[in-house]
């Protein structure tokens, strides 16, 4: 390799890693956030679990049944990361009437072996809370670290940790027994500040330039489609997303566009629309061109299937 034509980005990450992407599965776990203390004890608790471990923090969502990281850091640090973050909620969790919160949560870890993958996994994690709510904006949301990278407006205020004392420490940390805190955590109305533990800075190294990062997060459908697929989740995208999907699907199979297709070939589109793209019924009357009450009868109705 010609180190001298590497750019900026790819050299960040050749020197940077390992890198994984942390989650845990959606499908069989309860909620674990509700209001807004539990969600503030969520973010506190990945705050000390960061510098516990000594890992780097990319990236991450808050789902409400499950949880996504993109981290650096070695195996055991890693391992760190989750077994303070877990630990911790357990403790919390089983002093609020929810010992068996955490029985059956177990974390899984995905190699990231090149620049390319990095952005993908982290453009899906950032978008996961916007595609599975209507009321989340992708690069304004509390779920997500996304609004912190390429922002000039980014506040960066609060109060360091280490001045917490008595009450106010533990109802940051919800225990008496941790008493310590690290410095670099900063404190905002009781909730630590993202901008103080999530390496966003290290991030914006990872890209070209701030359009390069809302492009992958935004445009790079395919990629969020097959990164949904390899952690068993369903991806919802919206008509402007599907549509260059459609067309796509249309010319290289079809030769032709919906309007123009038979009505099998549209049907045949339909249950690529549906199986592939996890595509609403009256999307898939908008894209293929046909009746809805055709679609219902390949698709037969069920919760959120006709939005």
């Amino acid at each position: 390799m010609n180190y001298f034509e590497e750019t900026f980005a790819e050299r960040t990450f050749r020197e940077g890693g390992p890198f994984v992407h942390l989650n845990t599965s959606h499908k069989e776990n309860d909620v674990f956030y509700t209001n807004q203390s539990e969600y503030a004890t969520l973010i506190n608790y990945i705050a000390l679990a960061v510098f516990a471990s000594a890992c780097r923090l990319l990236a991450f969502a808050i789902m409400s049944t499950h949880f996504h990281f993109i981290l650096e850091g070695k195996t055991n640090n890693v391992e760190m990361f989750w077994t303070s973050f877990k630990d911790n909620l357990t403790n919390y969790y089983k002093h609020h009437g929810k010992a068996d919160m955490m029985n059956n949560v177990e974390a899984r870890t995905t190699p990231i072996i090149d620049l390319k993958q990095l952005r993908n996994e982290i453009a899906y994690v950032i978008r996961n809370p916007f595609v599975d709510r209507q009321d989340i904006h992708v690069f304004f949301d509390i779920y997500s670290s996304g609004y912190l990278y390429f922002n000039p407006m980014l506040p960066r205020d609060g109060m360091s940790a280490s001045e917490l004392r008595g009450r106010a420490l533990r109802q940051f940390t919800k225990s008496r027994i941790i008493c310590n805190v690290d410095p670099r955590i900063y404190v905002k109305d009781g909730v630590a500040q993202m901008w103080s533990f999530v390496d966003y800075k290290y991030v914006e190294k990872l890209y070209d330039n701030a359009r390069q990062f809302v492009h992958s997060i935004l445009k790079n459908v395919e990629a969020q489609i097959e990164t949904a697929t390899k952690y068993g989740e369903k991806i919802f995208l919206s008509d402007d997303e599907l549509w260059p999907i459609t067309f796509k699907i249309c010319r290289e199979k079809y030769h032709s566009t919906p309007t123009d297709m038979s009505i099998i070939d549209r049907k045949q589109l339909g249950v690529i629309l549906k199986n592939e793209y996890n595509a609403s019924n009256k999307q898939i009357a908008r894209m293929a061109k046909l009746d809805l009450k055709e679609v219902d009868a390949l698709f037969p109705l069920s919760k959120g299937n006709r939005s």
